[in-house]
């Protein structure tokens, strides 16, 4: 350490006149391989100055620099931390950290800050110093220090005699310098004059102190008297405020038990009044009049339903109120809402008692009224010159909705009230239906059969190859109608022409589509705002549109289909992100095919039925199913409604069938065998392919899906070609040029 100390006092103190005094070797907390020392230095000006410097190196083979430095006067605390810590806290214009690497350097450096800070002004702050560090005397390895490097112990004894010059401050002080001066000129000349001078004048100058302190010895004993007066009168004020502190403490005391009664009264007042707010919110909301609970308990339907609407209105807003937390457990609301439960329980057993039985009893008239002559599904012949022709229609049952459109109010209060009731009725009304619509789609399809069957069979007796026969037996014999089944693969015949029943077969087919789009939708859209399958949409969503019907007889509703209710929900409500739009869209579309489903189960395998049935009527029929099919599924408004999801699964399996009659004339083309025995003329599949493709483009005029026959067409044609060059090299009484042409 001494060599270090040399070292810092030589290199780098020295050049700037000052003297080093104490030194601490320290590091940062967080980075103790650098390291860097403290060093306590003092001025070679007068007054001397002490500045603690923070020397250290830049690099590891750069020299040592002075880095930051402090007066000792601008120091504010000096923390030790801790008697056994080894660190150290100076605080400046902000706190410094360090940690000594001795113990002994660092008690030394700071005993050394202590003792040259007893001069100053303002002195630092010592905290969590020992008291041993606290002297006014330097410590001995200072004073080792501080002689080795040329500095005397004399200097260092106490903070009195650190300084050698103090400066004259007052004026009397400069004129008596002055005044000695001037009287003893003598003085550089005879010192022994100038000595004996100062030793008289000193003499005086302690007799006249005697003499004063003698004559002063009456005033100091009045002095002492008077001081002692002064002490009794200070101790008794002090013991008077002592009586006026103690007797404020406790007025003190008894003002903040009063400010904390009168917070306490504020606080009941306040907690009463909101408890007072808060009962009667309950009291109105939970309250129902008793004009509606005696509505509620002796209503009956069907003569009070606007009434017991209105009532249940009521009763819906005092069960749903959400109570305020901890009310629910008072004892009148608790019996409150036992009476709530009960008229709710009387609500929903009076309208599902009602309504189950309205359900059966519509459901059971429309059957009776069906399986009698004379109604919707019956039968209609009118003459005509060429025959008999049979018309069907379909019968709707607007009847039953407009006999239930008068509860949906009621039904959407059992909704929430009770769902049990609700679903089970709506299994009730579906069951109903469904039973309905199965018994008129089974009459329905089997009169449109036999539609086809009777024209069938009318043109086959006007044909001049065809067998007379009994049409009326023909059609009631389904399989022997099965035997007349038309050939399938046409383009490889000998002969082949039209049947010419393609217009029956549309006509049919359009009739049974076109029946089959508003009675479905109309069922749906009453559904919808009867069984309220859009109740997860807020009132601002809803619409109150009614279904209205067109000249053609389409249902056109705002509830018509799942597209319009999805509309409705994206204008409405704009803050809805795109993941709960779909959510919802999807929700509808589930909630409504499934109750479409449950009403009409048997709609999919009728259609398919009828379809398959067509196979018998014309060779063609898969490109008129196609052709119609897509008619209705492109023209339909709400693509996710189940009507369109049933023709779209329909129209799969026309597709499909279309598909397989082609193949099968691509197949019939290259099945074609040419008669040897004779000359080659004209061959089958050429000679035919004119008469299909008229057929065909007939049925597909103005169609969209003209672009699945076109490319059946480059098939066909492209299987023509090659079939042509392979039979004119297997026919050998015709040159293949002949045959090429």
């Amino acid at each position: 350490m001494a060599a270090t100390r040399h070292t810092l006092q030589r290199e780098i103190f020295s050049l700037s006149d000052e003297k080093l005094l104490s030194i601490c070797h320290v590091s940062k907390a967080y980075k103790k391989k650098k390291t860097s020392f403290l060093c306590l230095v003092s001025t070679m000006d007068i007054p001397e100055t002490h500045v603690v410097y923070q020397v250290k190196r830049s690099s590891e083979k750069s020299a040592l620099k002075k880095k930051q430095s402090w007066l000792l006067s601008d120091i504010h605390t000096v923390d030790g931390i801790n008697v056994d810590s080894m660190d150290l806290e100076i605080h400046a214009d902000k706190i410094y950290k360090w940690t000594a690497t001795n113990p002994q350097e660092r008690q030394n450096f700071i005993s050394n800050l202590y003792f040259f800070s007893f001069g100053l002004p303002q002195r630092p702050d010592f905290k969590n110093i020992p008291k041993e560090c606290m002297t006014t005397e330097l410590s001995s390895v200072a004073s080792t220090d501080n002689n080795s490097n040329g500095i005397s112990s004399d200097f260092l004894q106490s903070p009195m005699t650190a300084s050698e010059y103090q400066p004259i401050t007052t004026n009397k002080e400069t004129k008596d310098l002055s005044s000695l001066m001037v009287n003893c000129y003598y003085a550089i000349s005879n010192a022994e004059l100038f000595m004996e001078t100062l030793s008289k004048d000193l003499s005086v100058l302690d007799g006249e102190n005697i003499q004063s302190v003698l004559a002063s010895e009456p005033q100091v004993s009045q002095l002492m008297n008077d001081i002692e007066v002064a002490i009794e009168e200070a101790t008794t004020v002090e013991s008077q405020l002592i009586i006026y502190d103690e007797a404020l403490g406790n007025i003190r005391e008894a003002m903040e038990r009063v400010g904390q009664k009168n917070q306490a009264i504020h606080l009941a007042n306040r907690n009463a009044r909101q408890l007072l707010e808060q009962l009667e919110l309950v009291i109105t909301q939970l309250t129902i009049s008793p004009e509606h609970i005696q509505i509620l308990n002796e209503a009956e339907l069907p003569g009070h339903k606007d009434e017991l609407a209105i009532a249940g209105s009521e009763l819906l807003r005092a069960v749903s109120f959400q109570l305020p937390l901890g009310l629910d457990k008072l004892s009148a609301v608790s019996e409150q809402r036992k009476k709530l439960d009960k008229l709710r329980v009387k609500f929903s057993l009076l309208v599902a008692r009602h309504l189950n039985n309205l359900f059966i009893h519509l459901g059971n008239d429309i059957a009776e009224s069906a399986s009698t002559p004379g109604n919707a599904m019956s039968t209609s012949f009118s003459s005509s010159a060429s025959g008999t022709k049979k018309d069907f229609n379909l019968s709707s049952h607007e009847s039953i909705q407009k006999e239930l459109e008068p509860y949906t109010e009621l039904m959407k209060l059992l909704r929430v009230l009770d769902s049990k009731a609700f679903v089970q009725l709506t299994k009730v009304y579906t069951k109903t239906m469904s039973t309905l619509y199965q018994r008129n789609f089974k009459t329905f399809f089997e009169d449109a059969k036999d539609s086809l069957i009777v024209g069938h069979f009318q043109q086959q007796q006007t044909h001049p190859s065809s067998k007379p026969g009994n049409s009326a037996n023909a059609k009631g014999d389904i399989e022997a109608f099965a035997a007349l089944t038309p050939p399938l693969c046409l383009l490889g015949n000998e002969q082949w022409s039209p049947q010419g029943e393609g217009t029956l077969l549309d006509s049919v087919l359009d009739n049974v589509l076109s029946q089959l789009q508003p009675l479905c939708l109309a069922e749906q859209a009453f559904c919808v705002k009867f069984l309220h399958l859009d109740s997860f949409l807020s009132p601002t969503t809803k619409t109150s549109q009614q279904p209205i019907r067109d000249e053609t007889g389409s249902c056109s509703s705002g509830y018509s289909g799942v597209e319009d209710l999805c509309n409705i929900l994206t204008t409405s409500s704009g803050s809805t992100d795109s993941t709960q739009l779909s959510r919802l869209e999807r929700q509808v579309n589930e909630q409504v095919r499934a109750t479409m489903s449950a009403i009409f189960p048997s709609l999919e395998t009728e259609l398919n039925s009828l379809i398959s049935f067509l196979e018998k009527i014309d060779s063609f029929w898969c490109l008129y199913v196609l052709v119609r099919l897509s008619e209705h599924v492109m023209s339909a408004q709400d693509t996710g409604s189940f009507l369109s999801m049933t023709f779209a699964s329909s129209l799969v399996h026309a597709k499909r069938a279309f598909d397989k009659f082609m193949q099968a004339q691509q197949q019939s083309i290259l099945d074609t065998k040419v008669n040897r025995k004779h000359k080659c003329g004209i061959l089958p599949y050429v000679e035919n392919f004119g008469t299909f493709a008229q057929t065909a483009e007939m049925i597909f005029k103005n169609s969209d899906r003209k672009v699945d026959l076109e490319k059946w067409y480059k098939k066909l044609i492209n299987t023509m070609f090659d079939s042509i060059v392979c039979h004119s090299t297997e026919h050998h009484k015709t040159p293949p040029e002949v045959v090429k042409m």
